[in-house]
C-alpha cells in the first residue's frame, strides 16, 4: 500500500512552505525531507525523514505496512514532527551570527562554554583570553570581510534579492560546506552576488544535479576553484556541473562516487591546473590516462583510489608519454602499488618534479628486503636481532629508489632532493643492480632477460651513460669482511705542500671526524672549513661534502674518489 506524498488542506501557515527534498537538521544529525503528512492513526502533519547516518532511524520508509517513502538504508527513516526540524537560514542571517560583533569583555565572540573546558581539560582556572573583542569589531565590519567560513551554520537559502551584495559585497572565499543546501539554484543565487568570489566550497551538501546547468553559468563567472567533496557524484556528474564554472582553475572532488572517468568535453575544464580525486575507488590507472589530454594541468591528486598498477599507453613504451605534459606534482599515497617497475614508469612524464608517495605495498616489499640485508651485512654472527633504528634506515633508501627512478623529480613527500642526493641515490642505485646487468650485457644471448631487465629499470643505461659502467666488485652484494668496509680515497688539501695521500677509511666514519684526520695527516694549523668529492668514473662532478655529523657512506663515496679539504 503506498502511503500520500503530499500534505492535506492544512491549517498551519508554517507547514505551508513544506517541500519534499528540503533538508533539515534535528539535534546535531542531517536528513532529508522524504513525505509530508499524516501518518494514522495519530493525527497532525508528519515529516518522513531520510537521515544521512545509517543507522540514525527506525526503519526503510515502510511503516506499519504501509509505503510512505523509500530510504537509502534500512534503518535511516523515521518520522518526527515539523517543530522538532530545523529548515535552516539564509546565506546573510548566518554571516550575522557568525561574524556579528559581541557586546561585552575582552572575550567577545569566544564560546563561554568551550573556554571553561578548556580551563578543566588543561588545569588552569584562571587562564585569560584577551583581545578577542578588537578581533570580533573587525570581522563584523561585514562590508570589509573577504573570507567566510560558514560550516555547519544551517544555511539553506540566498536570502532576499541583493541582501548579500548589500552585506558581504568583497567575498573572495567562502566555505558553505555541511549545510542544508539542497540544490545549485540556491548556490547560485549566493554566488551571483559575490563578483570577487573566488574559491567556493559546497561540500558535504546533498545538491541534487540541475537539469539545466548551463543556464546558472552567469552565477559563477569569477569563480576559480571550487570544492566538491562528499557528495556522493560520478565523473558524469561533475562534468554535468562543471559546465556551470567556465573559468575554473581548480577543481577538488574527494570522496565521491568516481570510479570511471573520461576525457572532458573541449569545452570543459580546459583550464584546469589543479585535480583532486583523493578518496574515490577509481582502481585502475588506464581511467586516469583519459585525462591526459589536460594539457593545462599541473597538479593531480589520486591518492586513496586503490590504484594498483601505473602504465602509460604501448606507444610509449620507450619514451616520454604525451599524456599529461604540463604535470608537475603526483599525489599517488595510500594506493595499493606493489612493484617498483610502476615507479620507473612514473619518468615518462616530461615535467614531473613533485612526488607524494607514501603507505604503498612497495615500500613495505622493500623495507623488509632492505631490514634483512641491512642486518646481514652488519651483523656477523647474527642469531636474532630486532633494531628499530632500521625502520628509519629503510624509509631512507626508498626514498633513494624512488630518486634514481624518476629523473625530473625535485621534491618527494614534501622533502627537497638536493643534487648531492641525487647523485648518491643513483650511484647506489646502479650498484645495487650491477650484478644483473653486468651478467646480462656481457652475454649476447641474454637478449630477451635484458630487455626485460630494461623495461624494470629504464634509466639505468642513462646512469651508465652518466657515471660510466660499473664494474664486477660493484655490486650490492656486502662482504662481512673488516676490508669491505673500509673506502679507498685521494685526499687532496691544494694549500698545503704536501703530495696527495691515499688512505683507506672506514664508511662508518663520521665528516667530522674525518676532517680531523685529515688534519693529523697533513699537520694542519687551520681546521678544515670544507670538503667536496669528486668521482674518480665522472671527475667534472665535484659536490660538498657539507654535514659533520653524517657517516662517509651517506655522501656515496666510493674507492678511488678524491676528497679535496679547504
Amino acid at each position: 500500500m503506498i502511503g500520500p506524498n503530499i500534505p492535506g488542506n492544512t491549517t498551519k501557515d508554517e507547514f505551508s512552505l513544506l517541500q519534499l527534498g528540503q533538508r533539515i537538521e534535528c539535534s546535531g544529525s542531517y536528513g532529508t525531507v522524504k513525505y509530508i503528512g499524516e501518518v494514522p492513526p495519530t493525527k497532525g502533519i508528519w515529516l518522513g525523514i531520510d537521515w544521512d547516518e545509517p543507522h540514525r532511524g527506525k526503519h526503510d520508509g515502510m511503516y506499519n505496512d504501509v509505503r510512505y517513502f523509500k530510504a537509502r538504508f534500512p534503518q535511516s527513516g523515521s518520522f518526527i514532527r515539523p517543530a522538532k526540524a530545523n529548515f535552516g537560514v539564509s546565506c546573510p542571517e548566518a554571516i550575522r551570527e557568525r561574524y556579528g560583533e559581541v557586546k561585552g569583555d575582552e572575550t567577545a565572540g569566544i564560546d563561554r562554554k568551550g573556554l571553561e573546558l578548556l580551563q578543566k581539560e588543561i588545569n588552569a582556572r584562571f587562564l585569560e583570553v584577551v583581545g578577542f573583542d578588537k578581533v570580533n569589531r573587525q570581522q563584523s565590519d561585514f562590508s570589509k570581510l573577504q573570507v567566510v567560513w560558514l560550516r555547519e551554520h544551517q544555511v539553506s537559502t540566498a536570502g532576499s534579492p541583493g541582501e548579500l551584495f548589500q552585506l558581504c559585497p568583497r567575498i573572495r572565499e567562502l566555505d558553505l560546506s555541511r549545510n542544508l543546501l539542497n540544490n545549485w539554484t540556491a548556490v547560485a543565487e549566493i554566488a551571483i552576488q559575490l563578483q570577487f568570489l573566488r574559491i567556493l566550497n559546497v561540500s558535504e551538501n546533498h545538491l541534487v544535479i540541475p537539469d539545466d546547468a548551463l543556464s546558472l553559468k552567469s552565477s559563477f563567472l569569477s569563480l576559480e576553484h571550487i570544492i566538491v567533496g562528499k557528495m556522493s557524484y560520478s565523473w558524469c556528474d561533475v562534468l554535468i556541473c562543471a559546465t556551470m564554472w567556465p573559468h575554473i582553475h581548480k577543481l577538488q572532488v574527494p570522496f565521491n562516487c568516481i570510479t570511471t572517468l573520461s576525457s572532458p568535453p573541449p569545452n570543459i575544464l580546459q583550464n584546469l591546473r589543479l585535480l583532486d580525486l583523493e578518496g574515490n575507488k577509481i582502481r585502475h590507472w588506464h581511467e586516469i590516462n583519459k585525462l591526459g589530454k589536460l594539457n593545462t594541468l599541473e597538479v593531480l591528486n589520486i591518492s586513496n583510489t586503490g590504484v594498483s598498477e601505473i602504465a602509460f599507453p604501448l606507444e610509449y613504451e620507450q619514451q616520454k608519454t604525451e599524456l599529461f605534459p604540463s604535470l608537475k606534482q603526483l599525489h599517488l599515497s595510500e594506493n595499493n602499488i606493489s612493484d617498483w617497475k610502476y615507479i620507473s614508469e612514473l619518468e615518462k612524464l616530461k615535467s614531473l618534479e613533485d612526488l607524494k608517495f607514501r603507505d604503498n605495498p612497495a615500500l613495505q616489499h622493500e623495507t623488509v628486503e632492505t631490514c634483512f640485508q641491512l642486518i646481514i651485512a652488519r651483523i656477523g654472527n647474527l642469531k636474532d636481532r630486532y633494531n628499530p633504528a632500521l625502520q628509519h634506515e629503510t624509509v631512507e633508501t626508498c626514498f633513494q629508489l624512488i630518486i634514481a627512478r624518476i629523473g625530473n623529480l625535485k621534491i618527494l613527500n614534501g622533502i627537497s632532493v638536493t643534487p648531492e642526493e641525487r647523485r648518491g641515490a643513483e650511484y647506489d642505485y646502479m650498484k645495487r643492480h650491477a650484478h644483473s646487468w653486468l651478467s646480462l650485457t656481457s652475454n649476447s644471448e641474454k637478449k630477451e632477460q635484458l630487455n626485460e631487465f630494461t623495461l624494470h629499470h629504464p634509466r639505468y643505461q642513462y646512469l651508465v651513460d652518466k657515471y660510466g659502467a660499473p664494474e664486477n666488485g660493484e655490486t650490492e652484494v656486502t662482504s662481512h669482511t673488516l676490508k669491505s668496509q673500509l673506502i679507498l680515497v685521494e685526499i687532496h688539501v691544494p694549500e698545503s705542500k704536501h703530495q696527495p695521500i691515499t688512505k683507506r677509511v672506514p664508511r662508518n666514519m663520521t665528516v667530522q671526524k674525518f676532517k680531523g684526520l685529515i688534519q693529523k695527516l697533513f699537520k694542519l694549523e687551520n681546521e678544515i672549513s670544507q670538503l667536496s668529492c669528486r668521482n674518480k668514473k665522472a671527475p667534472y662532478l665535484e659536490y660538498p661534502i657539507d654535514n659533520d655529523l653524517e657517516e662517509l657512506a651517506y655522501f656515496a663515496i666510493s674507492d678511488g674518489d678524491h676528497i679535496i679539504a679547504q
